[in-house]
């Protein structure tokens, strides 16, 4: 199946327009008397991953998703700082799925193929693209990072989660 234009996209976004639900900016939540208190998932970019379909997510759940390849913590990092200094973050939640492109493409072939790319940028050979060989692993490392960190607070920390997601059945099971 072809990729959408650029004007499909646009025009989808005609066609939402009538019908969408206007939502508060963030100073009329805080004059509301609104909190600010929300969860954070942490998940991989794949279109297959459907995270608002599959936790029947509304506006009102307060759930942010971060998004990036594999759904790794570390490429998080930066997101979940500035979430809990601005935001109530109160619950981390990492979300890994089956025939993840994480587990199938490793490190040093994606390094390998971008050297040949651009041989004028050693800078390459120290990059990490967050492969991984077993999925629940991969989650236990990523919720590793975010206990190890020193910039989750330990209240935080108790809050983290992680689950593996089969894109087959469209069931979480939990990782410890």
């Amino acid at each position: 199946m072809p990729t959408l234009s650029l004007e499909d996209l646009v025009q989808r976004n005609i066609d939402y327009a009538p019908s969408h639900t206007p939502m508060p900016t963030l100073e009329e939540a805080a004059a509301a008397g609104g909190d600010m208190e929300c969860t954070l998932v942490i998940t991989c970019v794949d279109f297959r991953v459907r995270v608002e379909e599959m936790l029947q997510l509304n506006a009102q759940d307060k759930v942010l998703v971060c998004r990036n390849p594999g759904g790794r913590v570390a490429a998080a990092m930066e997101q979940i700082m500035l979430f809990k200094v601005f935001l109530s973050l109160k619950r981390i939640v990492v979300i890994h799925h089956s025939d993840c492109g994480a587990s199938h493409f490793k490190d040093h072939l994606i390094r390998e193929a971008l050297l040949n790319q651009h041989p004028d940028h050693p800078e390459i050979e120290n990059m990490v693209f967050g492969s991984f060989d077993n999925l629940e692993q991969g989650v236990r490392d990523d919720l590793e990072v975010l206990k190890n960190s020193p910039f989750v607070p330990e209240e935080l920390k108790e809050q983290c989660f992680g689950y593996t997601y089969d894109i087959k059945t469209g069931l979480l099971s939990p990782v410890h």
